[in-house]
C-alpha cells in the first residue's frame, strides 16, 4: 500500500470509542474553532472519512483542533508521520477480549499508560488459588476482615497506584463490563493480602485501600444495572473503611449507598440518606471533593422535589468546597478526578433543569458539554440526557431526540444502564410529539436495544 494512503486506525478507533460519527467529529471541530474565536473550519464528514482512510492528511491547523477535540496528543491520534513511531495502544484491534488473560494484560497496559506498576505476579497467583470454591470478591473481603494476620509499605503503595489507574478509567469511554474484571481481580489481590499477619498500621492502610476499591467495583456494578451487587460492595467497603478509621472514605461510601438507585426513582429517600449521619459517618468527615459531590447530589434530590431554595443552598455549599480544591487543599480517598468547576457547572445546570428553569439550564449546559474531553465521557452522557430534557421543556423535540440518541449510543457502548433508563424516561415525555420522525427514530432505537442485561 502506498505510504501516503495508510488508514489512520488510531483516529478511527478514538472516534469509535466515544461513540461519535464522522459528522460528530466535524461538528466538534466547528465548536472548538468557535470557542477559540477562529474562523470556521472547512471540514465535513467526508473529509473526516478521508483522514481515517488515509487518502488525506489533516493540515496543521486541523491537527491542533483534533488534539483539542479528542484531548489527546497527535501521536495517539495517528497524526504524526513517523512510520516507526511506537506508542503502546490502550486497546488492541479496536477491542478488548473479556477473558482472564485479556484482563491481566489490560491491567498491565493501564499501569504502563498511567505510570503505575502492574499487579505483581505473585498476587495474581495467590488470588487465583486462595479459594477452592469461587466466591464473590466482596465475600472474600468480608472473610479477610475477620482474619487479621506480612506485607511492606512498598507493596501497598504499588497497589494504590493500580487503584488510581483503574479509578481514572471509570469516567472514560472504557466499557464498565470490561473494566469490572480488572477491578474485581485487583480487589481480590488486596483481599488475599488482608488474610496474612499484618502490623496494625499496615492493615489499616490496606483496609482503606480495599474499601476504596470496593467502592469502584460497586459503581461498576451500578453502571451494569446490578443494584444489589452495588449495594453489597458499598456496604462491605464501608466496613473496611470503619476498620481503617478512614472517616473520609466512610462518608463517601455512605453517600454512594444513598445514590445507588436510578436517578429520580426515590428522591426523598436519597435526600434523607444523604442528610443522615449513618453508622457514625457524616458530611463533616468528608474530603472537600466528596463533600462537594454529596452537596451536589443533595441539590439534585431537592430539585426533583421542587425545593428550590434548599437546592440552591446545597449548590452554594458545593461551590465553596470546589473553591477549596482550587486552592489546593489536600484531598483524601477516594481520589476524584472529575470534581472541578466544569463538573459543578454541569450539576447546577441539571438541577436548574429539574426546577423548570430550562433557558438558564441550556445556557449553562451547552458550553460545559462542548468542553468535556474523553476523560469525562461518562459525564458527557449524563449531560446529554440533561440537555435532552431541557430541549423537551423548550418545545424542541428534534434537538431533544438528537441528544437522547447520542446518549443512548454511548450508554450501550460503555454499558451504562442508568443512562439507558434516563433515555427511556425521556422518550415517555415526548408523547405529544410521537408522530415526529425524530421521536419515532428514538423509539425504534430503544426497541432495538430492548434493555441492558445485568452484569
Amino acid at each position: 500500500m502506498n505510504e501516503g494512503h495508510r488508514p489512520n486506525r488510531r483516529l478511527r478507533l478514538q472516534r469509535r470509542l466515544r461513540g461519535w460519527s464522522q459528522e460528530d467529529v466535524a461538528a466538534g471541530l466547528y465548536r472548538i474553532a468557535s470557542a477559540l474565536g477562529e474562523e470556521e473550519p472547512g471540514v465535513d464528514a467526508t473529509m473526516v472519512s478521508r483522514w481515517e482512510r488515509g487518502t488525506r492528511h489533516p493540515r496543521p491547523r486541523y491537527v491542533r483542533l483534533l488534539c483539542r477535540l479528542f484531548d489527546l496528543p497527535a501521536e495517539q491520534l495517528g497524526l504524526v508521520r513517523e512510520p516507526e513511531l511506537k506508542v503502546a495502544p490502550l486497546l488492541a484491534d479496536d477491542r478488548l477480549e473479556a477473558d482472564e488473560t485479556g484482563r491481566r494484560d489490560f491491567i498491565d497496559t493501564i499501569a504502563a499508560v498511567l505510570g503505575a506498576a502492574s499487579v505483581p505476579p505473585f498476587l495474581r497467583q495467590a488470588s487465583a488459588g486462595a479459594e477452592s470454591v469461587p466466591l464473590e470478591p466482596w465475600e472474600r473481603l468480608h472473610r479477610a476482615l475477620n482474619r487479621p494476620g506480612h506485607i511492606d509499605m512498598a507493596t501497598i503503595e504499588h497497589l494504590e497506584r493500580v487503584t488510581r489507574a483503574l479509578e481514572s478509567l471509570e469516567p472514560t469511554a472504557i466499557s464498565s463490563r470490561i473494566l469490572l474484571g480488572p477491578a474485581t481481580g485487583h480487589l481480590e489481590a488486596i483481599t488475599t493480602l488482608l488474610q496474612a499477619p499484618l502490623q496494625s498500621r499496615i492493615r489499616a492502610r490496606l483496609c482503606s485501600l480495599a474499601g476504596e476499591t470496593a467502592a469502584l467495583v460497586g459503581w461498576l456494578r451500578w453502571n451494569l444495572d446490578d443494584q444489589h451487587g452495588a449495594s453489597v460492595y458499598f456496604r462491605t467497603g464501608l466496613r473496611a473503611a470503619r476498620e481503617a478509621n478512614d472517616r473520609a472514605l466512610g462518608a463517601y461510601l455512605v453517600g454512594a449507598g444513598a445514590c445507588r438507585l436510578p436517578p429520580g426513582e426515590d428522591p426523598q429517600s436519597t435526600l434523607e440518606q444523604l442528610r443522615a449521619q449513618t453508622q457514625g459517618f457524616c458530611q463533616k468527615d468528608a474530603s472537600p471533593a466528596t463533600g462537594a459531590w454529596l452537596a451536589a447530589k443533595e441539590a439534585g434530590a431537592c430539585a426533583e422535589l421542587g425545593r428550590e431554595s434548599e437546592c440552591l443552598r446545597a449548590l452554594d455549599r458545593a461551590a465553596e468546597l470546589v473553591h477549596r480544591l482550587d486552592r489546593g487543599d489536600v484531598d483524601g480517598r477516594p481520589r476524584f478526578t472529575v470534581v472541578d468547576r466544569d463538573w459543578l457547572a454541569g450539576e447546577r445546570g441539571v438541577s436548574l433543569s429539574k426546577l423548570g428553569h430550562v433557558e438558564a439550564a441550556e445556557t449553562i449546559l451547552r458550553p460545559v458539554l462542548a468542553s468535556l474531553g474523553p476523560s469525562r465521557e461518562r459525564d458527557r452522557l449524563w449531560l446529554l440526557t440533561a440537555c435532552s430534557g431541557v430541549y423537551i421543556g423548550l418545545g424542541e423535540p428534534e434537538e431533544a431526540c438528537r441528544h437522547a440518541r447520542s446518549a443512548l449510543t454511548g450508554a450501550m457502548r460503555m454499558h451504562l444502564a442508568p443512562i439507558f433508563h434516563l433515555v427511556r424516561a425521556l422518550s415517555m415525555r415526548l408523547d405529544e410529539h410521537r408522530r415526529s420522525a425524530a421521536v419515532q427514530e428514538l423509539d425504534e432505537e430503544l426497541r432495538e436495544v430492548g434493555g441492558m442485561a445485568p452484569a
